[in-house]
């Protein structure tokens, strides 16, 4: 299963040809945090789809089950 990424290393390389005076790590945390919520935004839109998609293909009541296992599985790669 992908793992969430590293945010951190992500914003580390992002500012590494930066002047040093932007690169200090509040400014990395800070992007860090806001790559986390575009991250966690996503899962949210893509439970959100696959509701409506297998609640469309199944019905409410069948898809019910699936929608749960999927939200849950959805939200392990946010932490």
């Amino acid at each position: 299963m992908p793992e969430t990424p590293d945010f951190e290393q992500i914003a580390r390389r992002s500012v590494a040809g930066l002047e040093l005076a932007i690169t200090d790590s509040a400014v990395v945390r800070g992007i860090a945090e806001q790559l986390r919520l575009i991250w966690n935004a996503r899962g949210a839109a893509d439970i959100v789809k696959l509701e409506a998609e297998l609640t469309a293909m199944m019905g409410g009541t069948a898809s019910g089950p699936y929608v749960k296992n999927l939200d849950r599985a959805l939200r392990k790669l946010d932490r």
